[in-house]
């Protein structure tokens, strides 16, 4: 064999290493921007997976509440944004430690991440949000 033909070989793998490296590293971030627009989505408030998704409300609540001021809105304008409370007994949770006056509060149930009912949980003075937490019982 000719040196030129080696030469030729030589320049052909590497060109076919170089494609596969390119392959490889445009999968990877395709892989990644898919991954991420999904985790987006999932992650995204609208109304239609409030009301159809309960059990995942804790991946939508941070955007939810992110996107809505609710300290000043009235129950009513609430309510337009996330329904009727969901019913609920109860009235005190793990992490405030607080009593929530049924009559004062509005509750809403955001689904079970790990181990524990996750709440957010909504203060009403006079017919207005006050207050705000997410807690978990």
């Amino acid at each position: 064999m000719n040196t030129e033909e080696e030469f030729r070989k030589v320049a052909l793998r590497a060109k076919r290493s170089n494609e596969i490296i390119f392959a490889v590293f445009t999968c990877l971030f395709l892989s990644a921007v898919t991954a991420f627009c999904v985790f987006k989505y999932q992650h995204t408030f609208s109304k239609l997976k409030w009301d159809t998704n309960v059990e995942n409300r804790y991946k939508i609540v941070n955007d939810m509440l992110d996107k809505y001021q609710l300290i000043g809105m009235s129950k009513w304008d609430v309510i337009q944004i996330l329904g009727e409370e969901d019913s609920c007994e109860q009235t005190s949770f793990k992490i405030s430690r607080k009593y929530f006056p049924p009559d004062s509060t509005l509750v809403y149930y955001l689904g079970v991440d790990f181990m524990d009912n996750n709440w957010l949980i909504l203060s009403m003075d006079d017919g207005t949000v006050v207050e705000y937490c997410l807690d978990v019982s």
